[in-house]
């Protein structure tokens, strides 16, 4: 079959999905399929450059112009969205591709834009959805979430989800809060991220940001957004480490709430800040730290699942996880006996579930041990291979 795999960000940039995508589509390359990838130039995080158009081994690649990345200017992003967005559109005409996936980055758009194009061509669509808007500006208290906006983006979502062959989410949440909308039955996958390929080679991180001889780290890495509670985790966590002045928090990566984290917590020695960090250099210090912190704000579990949760796991590194009780992370977490969740969103009940991690070690043997045997990207590749499979057949 022909494939045109789509999305905002592709290798070698560095947003997390990206790498994601090179996988899967060397995935289904390797499985005899001629695959596409559309994409816009590297724009994320002053990512390196790469050309409009290349052979990457089997896969052809073609990357749309857009404005360097600007989180702070909403013109600017605005004006990304309609770049990208129109040049998907056109690429899906020309290339006339047998089946074709879009995700979630621009939210809806992106997905309607490949869905009607899909329509129109009449190639099979499969959505891939990282989360769920616009339930995540709802649950999140953005403006976006509310009213007209909501509706809106609902109805337009909706669209999309109709139109689509497959939609592949993360999680049994994610899947109940689709079903939820009443949109019809729909043809929904579950089939979680994965620990993700660096591809090549990289520097080391900064030297003052490894762990330090006799140290226990706790961390918390990825985006320092403002729906995953961080002020109330850190209090959490300080105040079991107060108990332990072995052990060190560290933040690692950026984001919204990193301005209030450093206001309230840069001056305590047990609590450290380290910046943005490609994965493969992020890669070595999750690996050596003794803790993985997630954390979500209410609701977030039923249109979110965080990948850095694979990542931890991936690399034998229990978790400690602010979520609901009744969550699919919460029940994977507890049931496998692969960390903590805290009884209650509330920093003593933080505390205890830490301060059980840090006196009853989980050996990191049995983490590695169950995501090898239940959440590698060979059983999640393996499922996308099903997937393209039982698509091909109805074609």
């Amino acid at each position: 079959m022909k494939l045109l795999l789509t999305h905002r960000y592709f290798w070698p940039d560095t947003a997390p999905y990206a790498a994601m995508l090179r996988s899967i589509a060397e995935e289904l390359a390797g499985a005899g399929h001629e695959v596409h990838v559309f994409a816009s130039r590297p724009s994320y995080r002053g990512s390196a450059s790469a050309p409009a158009v290349e052979m990457l081994g089997k896969l052809r690649i073609k990357r749309t112009w857009v404005f360097a990345e600007d989180r702070a200017n909403p013109l600017i992003r605005g004006l990304n969205v309609v770049l990208y967005c129109a040049a998907l559109f056109v690429t899906i005409l020309r290339t006339r591709p047998d089946l074709l996936t879009a995700s979630t980055f621009p939210p809806v758009i992106a997905g309607w834009s490949a869905s009607l194009a899909a329509r129109l061509v009449g190639a099979r669509f499969i959505y891939h959805m990282q989360d769920i808007h616009p339930e995540v500006s709802k649950y999140s208290g953005s403006w976006l979430g509310r009213g007209l906006p909501l509706r809106l983006l609902t109805w337009l979502d909706n669209q999309t989800l109709r139109r689509a062959t497959t939609i592949v989410v993360l999680s049994d949440d994610m899947a109940n809060t689709l079903r939820a909308r009443s949109a019809g039955d729909l043809p929904i996958e579950v089939i979680g991220n994965f620990l993700l390929d660096s591809f090549v080679g990289s520097e080391p991180p900064p030297v003052e940001l490894r762990k330090a001889l006799g140290r226990r780290r706790v961390i918390f890495a990825g985006n320092l957004g403002r729906f995953q509670n961080l002020l109330l985790l850190a209090e959490g966590v300080a105040s079991c480490l107060a108990r332990h002045p072995e052990a060190e928090l560290l933040f690692l990566g950026d984001g919204a709430a990193l301005p209030e984290l450093k206001a309230r917590w840069s001056g305590n020695p047990q609590v450290r800040f380290g910046q943005f960090l490609p994965f493969a250099q992020a890669r070595a210090l999750i690996a050596e730290s003794d803790v993985g912190l997630v954390s979500l704000t209410s609701d977030i579990y039923r249109v979110s699942y965080p990948s850095k949760v694979l990542t931890y796991l991936g690399l034998g590194v229990p978790i400690l996880a602010v979520v609901e009780s009744g969550s699919m992370l919460a029940r994977t977490i507890r049931d496998n006996g692969l960390g903590t969740v805290p009884d209650t969103f509330t920093p003593a009940a933080i505390d205890a579930a830490l301060e059980m991690l840090l006196g009853n070690s989980i050996p990191r043997a049995h983490v590695q041990k169950w995501h090898d045997e239940n959440a590698s990207a060979d059983a999640s590749l393996k499922h996308w291979r099903h997937v393209i499979k039982a698509l091909e057949k109805i074609g």
